[in-house]
């Protein structure tokens, strides 16, 4: 899906790789997590909308590992 990093990130709903990459980000990035807080605060859906049709769109063994 797109991501500072390459760390593999595996879930079975869109919900469940929210909650995990919002925990590696606040964990091992902390400036984008700041930007992250901040994009939210100005627009709660924002970044949903963008990644959320990704994730809809990645082959179900895709989404394993994104």
């Amino acid at each position: 899906m797109g991501g500072v990093c390459d760390a593999p990130l595996s879930a079975e709903t869109w919900d469940e790789m929210v909650t995990k990459m919002s925990n590696h980000v606040m964990s091992h990035h902390p400036d984008l997590a700041k930007q992250m807080e901040e994009m939210h605060n100005e627009d709660p859906k924002k970044w949903g909308r963008a990644y959320k049709p990704k994730w809809d769109a990645a082959p179900e063994t895709k989404k394993a590992k994104a």
